[in-house]
């Protein structure tokens, strides 16, 4: 079978039976189309059964070296073709594993900072006396990220049809679609998971 065609087929078992979430699928359709694209450029077939784990090192090199991707971007690429290739394994698109052998480099791991309380008071005390028009919307989704643990995308993705006023609480749609239990909300409207 053809690469391209075992990538759109991949996308689409990610999408329809796996829930992948749209910026999970936009970055694997991307991975997916730069390794066809190092294929294209350097004359290598686009038949699964002649994909080898050479290839795969030529291209993380290529990555490396030519266009600088960091070691996070790089696991990315590698899990997302490693992922892939046990797909075409599966539904028989080929013979043998292209990625075996491939490790990913390690990264940095990098801790977050949080902000202390007297940081947050000092960051609320602002937002409340801030004269700008868009004041209020910005004060609610500080408070609202600061004090429910949504993640900024569930944020971005709050509708009106998630707020329950009388009840004072919020419906919040999770990483992945998943339905997970949201952390206590020590404010006044509660968060709720998705039934």
């Amino acid at each position: 079978m053809n690469y391209i065609q075992a990538a759109d087929d991949y996308l689409m078992y990610l999408q329809v039976e796996k829930n992948y979430s749209v910026n999970t699928l936009i970055s694997y359709a991307f991975d997916l189309k730069l390794y066809g694209d190092f294929l294209a450029a350097n004359d290598r077939s686009l038949v699964l059964d002649r994909l080898t784990s050479s290839t795969v090192r030529r291209f993380v090199q290529d990555q490396v070296i030519n266009h600088g991707i960091k070691p996070r971007t790089l696991q990315r690429r590698i899990s997302c073709l490693k992922s892939f290739s046990q797909y075409c394994l599966k539904e028989n698109y080929m013979k043998s594993d292209f990625t075996a052998g491939i490790q990913a480099p390690k990264a940095d791991k990098k801790l977050p900072r949080y902000m202390t309380l007297q940081e947050l008071h000092k960051l609320f005390a602002y937002l409340e006396q801030d004269p700008r028009p868009q004041a209020l919307r910005n004060e609610l989704m500080f408070k609202l990220l600061a004090t429910t643990g949504m993640r900024r995308q569930e944020l971005v993705d709050l509708i009106w049809e998630q707020l329950d006023l009388d009840n004072h609480t919020i419906l919040v749609r999770g990483k992945g679609k998943k339905r997970t239990p949201p952390p206590p909300s020590p404010n006044s409207f509660t968060v709720v998971p998705r039934i």
